[in-house]
């Protein structure tokens, strides 16, 4: 008589998930695709008075005004980034949390990966939840936008 043994198949490794990964300043940084939703270049802005450097302006995205932030002014105020030709702003979020990051250059893809991410200054480590590399092997820290912008919107209200 043959006995039929059921084995479960083994666990599968996690999936790698996809990010928009791009350079703030010297960092480079990943927003995984399930935060960041769209890509615009050459944004107009309106200023926002009495609003803090890294806090660029709004912008009406689809007939939704949202906040554009520089993510490299905040961390280093030398940095920041120039809006206009050559700047990019990743637009992620849902709902009422939705907001740009502005930056330069072009966006590069990347696949999340087990380890620790590169280093970042502390402001902006506590928000880093996991790593990432791109074609080439560079790595780029995955960043927690949601919670990073609750912090900002925090920041924002002692102003």
């Amino acid at each position: 008589m043959s006995s039929n043994v059921f084995s479960a198949p083994p666990p599968s490794a996690p999936t790698a998930e996809q990010a928009q990964g791009v350079l703030c300043g010297p960092w480079a940084l990943a927003f995984p695709f399930s935060w960041a939703r769209n890509l615009i270049e050459d944004i107009e802005l309106s200023d926002v008075p009495h609003a803090p450097a890294w806090l660029m302006g709004a912008a009406n995205v689809d007939g939704a005004v949202i906040p554009v932030f520089d993510l490299a002014r905040w961390l280093d105020p030398a940095q920041g980034t120039e809006a206009g030709p050559g700047s990019h702003v990743l637009v992620g979020g849902e709902g009422d949390r939705v907001a740009g990051l502005i930056f330069r250059g072009l966006p590069t893809l990347v696949k999340t990966v087990a380890g620790v991410p590169p280093s970042l200054p502390p402001a902006l480590a506590e928000f880093a939840r996991g790593a990432a590399i791109d074609a080439t092997g560079r790595p780029w820290a995955v960043i927690d936008a949601p919670a990073l912008l609750e912090a900002w919107a925090a920041e924002l209200s002692l102003a």
